[in-house]
């Protein structure tokens, strides 16, 4: 693990870019120079500990201090949904995900323990400063939040990871083992527990950003799905829904942009300020590249086909389906998330098969990111105040039924009307209800109503099939484009699939053969393992 003495971790929490937190205010930048501040005098004053936290919250995965490199966008190449836009194996698993990567492997870890570290200091010391105790357990609660965050994700990624709960001398620090993953999830939810009791169900506008005790509830929820521990994570799930403070939003799209970034929906989200501490990504790099973006990442033909029609029956046995006009009646989600070709339109242009970067881009499927992609976009491409979503209520209502089914609990039409149907029915998608109350059956209506719902959201279907076990299953497969052909045979203009359900649709990346059982963890990176030869590598790494 790296070393990070107690000088470095004082100046991780001062030396921020942002103050995010309306506890912060910024006469207290004004007040001393940050090159004079000392641990000596540090830790006298509300600000000084409010200023802390917001280092903590800053440089954490769900501050505005990070955006996350290309961890999306190659993470999300570790699923069945998209794929990177020069998209090779050999980039992918051999250039980035691998142990001496720093973009992905690298910085993930980094940034979890820099803030597990800097949380460590911060309360083996806020009991000095001298405030309202209310307000004092409320920080406390925020900060053992942040570090439980890092260890869900930590777990989450490379499985058991070096617990530290304390602040560590240089020779501690590297000689650490790695925890189990039960020790590390455990944990992370006694943490979570803790913090609900002092975190408040709402805040005001001048406190945006800052946790909520459903954020807090739902990390726990995912790390009870993770354990398989179903009637823990039941009883999580519904004391969010009892906090009656979350919705389902009637609108979908505008959720993701910078519009929609106040919605009730929202339950967690890292804040981003246009032109100042803007987001690099949303405008940028999921525009395609006919509309002035970089087209970072396609999407597979693979999501295209799991879209129901509006019918709620899958294009395989709809009466819509019209393979002549093949996203015409489909999911409005599926219009709000991918630019499909010959169909979209946007910014008074449509999308087609010539200018979605086929034979240009190694990588192109003939589809786009849409989701968080804005129509009318005026601004600064690379520093958007689109937030970033890392958790939404629609997933509550999901967890909450899927634990109801892997716990063997009665599944009923009111419970189908509580949980599945809100988040089908909102009124900008307007789905049929689902009433089916077989258990095997309705699990695989709720994986893939959490597919499409949840699509090319930042962790959900890397973690979701990590936990179901299919990770290998669903990215050992010859990936597919949009169709290009209903003549294969005699085709010429790329290669394309000869026969069966993708007939006539182009191939793109075929990850057949590729993989080993041991990727569906990262790698812990190269320099961790060569300061601390304590660490014990991942398999097949």
């Amino acid at each position: 693990m790296k070393i990070f003495n107690r000088i470095r971790i004082v100046s991780a929490c001062i030396l921020i870019s942002i103050v995010s937190l309306s506890g912060c205010q910024k006469d207290l930048l004004d007040q001393q120079p940050l090159t004079d501040l000392s641990e000596g005098s540090f830790w006298s004053s509300e600000g000084d500990a409010m200023l802390a936290l917001t280092g903590i919250y800053n440089g954490s995965s769900v501050g505005s201090g990070n955006n996350s490199g290309n961890e999306l966008l190659i993470l999300s190449s570790m699923t069945d949904d998209s794929d990177y836009k020069n998209s090779k194996v050999g980039l992918i698993y051999s250039g980035y995900v691998i142990s001496s990567d720093t973009q992905v492997a690298g910085s993930i870890w980094q940034r979890g323990y820099r803030t597990i570290f800097k949380v460590n200091y911060f309360l083996a010391n806020v009991d000095k400063v001298k405030m309202d105790a209310v307000k004092k357990a409320q920080v406390i609660a925020e900060a053992k939040f942040l570090r439980a965050f890092e260890y869900w994700q930590l777990a989450m990624y490379y499985g058991g990871v070096p617990l530290v709960k304390q602040v560590l001398t240089v020779d501690e620090s590297n000689n650490q083992v790695r925890a189990t993953l039960a020790e590390v999830t455990d944990f992370a939810k006694t943490e979570l527990l803790a913090a609900v009791k002092d975190l408040p169900t709402t805040r005001p506008a001048s406190e945006k950003g800052r946790i909520l005790k459903a954020a807090a509830l739902a990390v726990k929820g995912r790390l009870e799905l993770m354990d398989k521990k179903w009637g823990d994570a039941v009883k999580t799930y519904k004391d969010i829904i009892d906090l009656n403070e979350h919705i389902i939003d009637p609108r979908y799209k505008a959720i993701f942009e910078e519009r929609g970034e106040n919605s009730k929906e929202v339950i967690l989200s890292t804040s981003f300020i246009a032109g100042l501490f803007g987001n690099t990504k949303h405008q940028r790099n999921y525009t395609p590249d006919v509309y002035g973006g970089y087209q970072e990442t396609n999407v597979y033909e693979e999501l295209i086909s799991s879209y129901l029609m509006k019918d709620g029956l899958p294009i395989e046995t709809s009466p819509l389906y019209d393979a002549a006009n093949p996203f015409a009646n489909r999911d409005p989600r599926l219009y709000a998330t991918v630019f499909l070709p010959e169909y979209t339109v946007f910014n008074g242009k449509k999308f087609t098969k010539a200018n979605s970067a086929i034979g240009s881009l190694v990588g192109a499927t003939g589809y786009g990111w849409k989701k968080y992609v804005t129509e009318g976009y005026s601004g600064d491409m690379g520093s958007s105040g689109d937030d970033v979503i890392h958790i939404r209520y629609p997933e509550v209502l999901l967890s909450y039924l899927e634990a109801k089914i892997e716990n063997n609990e009665a599944i009923t039409q009111a419970l189908l009307d509580e949980t599945i149907n809100k988040v089908r029915g909102r009124a900008e998608v307007g789905m049929p209800n689902v009433t089916e109350t077989d258990r095997t059956k309705l699990r695989e209506i709720v994986r893939l109503e959490r597919r499409i719902e949840f699509a090319l959201e930042k962790d959900i279907r890397y973690m979701d099939i990590r936990r179901w076990g299919i990770w290998f299953n669903v990215i050992e497969q010859q990936f597919h484009g949009m169709k290009l052909t209903n003549d294969p045979a005699t085709y010429t203009g790329a290669k394309v699939e000869l026969t069966g359900k993708y007939r006539g649709h182009l191939l793109t990346i075929n990850k057949k053969g590729s993989h080993k059982l041991g990727w569906a963890l990262l790698p812990i990176p190269l320099t961790e393992i060569q300061l601390n030869p304590k660490l014990i590598q991942n398999p097949d790494n």
